[in-house]
């Protein structure tokens, strides 16, 4: 599988529109695909008259920084570093299948029985189809049975299965910027398992404490603003909920654009942030180190009038 399709499945997961999981033969053709590719490369490469000054666009950059992202997620795999490839194409087809259908969605915000998870997907997957993307997750390391005193265990995202949402938020940044119209914008039940995903991550300075909310302006004919209510204490985020607080002592608001490049480079972000400052930039930089920090994926962006 090449970056284009690793794309392709990240853009038609943010649309709604569920691809199928490849099995195990496709999966064998994509490999096989890979190699006719490599060998094509190498042919060109051997040719001095194909060789011709390129310079990518900046839609390309774009692409290639979606790419990245994903290389990097693959590669802190608990279970061992991953690379594009048959690997990586068995964890990333779950992450984008779940994300597509609100599996994960219904699991950001801490654990649930496979009963509770059918239920809560009953419009949008049967049960059969519930239990299968689950199953992936679990194989793929992105989601944990956790068992307890009763007898069905819950099922929780792992650490590196919340991580998943980093390369999602660099394919909403190159869809905002690059929009086209059989792409949808994100929506409320999109920003809230966002933020329910990435929160439990993050560690902040330990003088940092208070409530903070991360709202993002909805597209649309009516305002609407989804996200949400931080709570910290010690560094540590103590709660977040998808309720916003109507009057917030400290705030920081924006569009997903405005969001998705805070948190990939707070450097350029273009956020209204009010109340305690430090607060608000504490959180947008704990998000941008833990999804995208260290990664040597940051570059010049080109900023966007606030």
């Amino acid at each position: 599988m090449d970056r284009e399709d690793l794309l392709e499945l990240l853009e038609a997961s943010l649309s709604g529109v569920a691809a199928p999981l490849p099995d195990e033969e496709e999966f064998e053709d994509f490999e096989q695909e890979e190699l006719e590719a490599e060998e094509e490369d190498l042919d060109e490469a051997l040719d001095p008259s194909l060789h011709a000054p390129l310079e990518l666009t900046g839609k390309g950059e774009e692409m290639l920084f979606v790419s990245g992202t994903i290389e990097r997620w693959l590669s802190r795999c608990p279970q061992g570093p991953l690379e594009l490839g048959l690997a990586g194409a068995r964890a990333l087809a779950p992450m984008v299948l779940s994300w597509s259908a609100t599996l994960t969605h219904a699991l950001a915000s801490g654990p649930l029985t496979l009963e509770e998870l059918e239920q809560a997907l009953a419009a949008v997957l049967d049960p059969e189809a519930v239990e299968q993307q689950l199953e992936s997750l679990v194989n793929s390391g992105q989601a944990e049975a956790l068992y307890g005193s009763g007898r069905a265990p819950s099922f929780a995202l792992t650490d590196w299965g919340r991580e998943a949402i980093s390369p999602i938020v660099a394919a909403v940044r190159y869809e905002q910027r690059y929009p086209e119209d059989d792409v949808l914008d994100p929506d409320v039940f999109d920003v809230e398992a966002a933020f329910q995903m990435a929160l439990p991550l993050l560690r902040l300075s330990g003088e940092l404490r208070g409530t903070c909310r991360a709202g993002v302006r909805i597209p649309g004919e009516e305002e609407l603003v989804a996200g949400s209510t931080v709570e910290v204490e010690g560094g540590r985020v103590t709660s977040s909920s998808p309720l916003l607080d109507r009057v917030p002592e400290t705030w920081a608001t924006g569009t997903p654009l405005d969001w998705s490049e805070a948190v990939i480079d707070p450097a350029a972000a273009g956020l209204d942030v009010g109340g305690d400052i430090e607060l608000a930039e504490g959180l947008i930089e704990a998000l941008h180190q833990r999804l995208f920090g260290d990664s040597g994926l940051r570059r010049p962006i080109r900023g966007l009038p606030r």
